[in-house]
């Protein structure tokens, strides 16, 4: 069994099961809900992405054959809003279809039915451990916390809105790459739409907030956030 010591670097994580299964979405929950901070529970690919547009957690767990819309399916349609969430997914149907295009969906881990818990619980950790370990220094005492979710002045709170902190998540999520507007209106704006002026806005005031170059802009494509170099 996985120690309990490492599991509790889960403390910080929110998990959405997706399985159609109950007695399996029971056992995953029961053995991750001690450890982690959150475990909602969805029970098709539609509910779970809606789920996942109302939450926000920081790792799907599926299962890939499900009514009305599948595992694979619905991994692609948050990969759309949210390119850098760890999805693992899991099923009975081991074929190399399957494998396949769960690569080509970039799913993060793909476990086999009867699922073993020990196994699971070590592939969240691997998904995850970006979040639980990760505090990315910035320019001058300025820094991000991935697990809590908060920006820093040393020790200092930066309060955000919560758009704000929607992209600010986003951005950091995918540090050092430039995240499109497709992607920026799709998970921080969601249902709604996004005007160019109001996303300038919104860099606008995070920018005064902190600093100038925190959140750059790569004209014509979107908006980077680069880590501070050790040189």
């Amino acid at each position: 069994m996985v120690d309990s010591k490492v599991l509790n670097k889960l403390s910080n994580i929110h998990v959405l099961i997706v399985e159609d299964d109950e007695m399996t979405a029971h056992v995953i929950h029961q053995s991750l809900n001690f450890y982690c901070k959150k475990v909602d529970i969805a029970n098709n690919g539609i509910e779970g992405f809606e789920l996942y547009e109302k939450n926000k957690p920081d790792v799907v767990i599926a299962d890939i054959n499900m009514p009305e819309m599948s595992g694979l399916e619905m991994a692609e349609a948050l990969h759309e809003i949210c390119p850098h969430l760890p999805i693992i997914i899991m099923t009975s149907y081991d074929s190399s279809e399957n494998m396949l295009e769960s690569i080509n969906q970039g799913v993060y881990s793909y476990l086999r039915k009867p699922i073993r818990i020990e196994e699971l619980q070590t592939a969240l950790l691997m998904a995850t451990k970006n979040i639980y370990n990760s505090n990315i220094k910035l320019e001058d005492d300025f820094h991000y916390d991935c697990a809590s979710k908060n920006l820093y002045d040393g020790y200092k709170l930066i309060k955000l809105t919560k758009t704000e902190k929607e992209l600010v998540h986003l951005l950091m999520s995918n540090i050092n790459k430039v995240v499109d507007f497709t992607t920026i209106e799709s998970y921080v704006w969601q249902e709604k739409s996004m005007s160019i002026e109001a996303l300038r806005m919104c860099v606008k005031k995070i920018r005064a907030k902190s600093y100038l170059k925190l959140i750059e802009s790569v004209p014509g494509c979107g908006y980077i956030i680069n880590e501070k170099s050790n040189d």
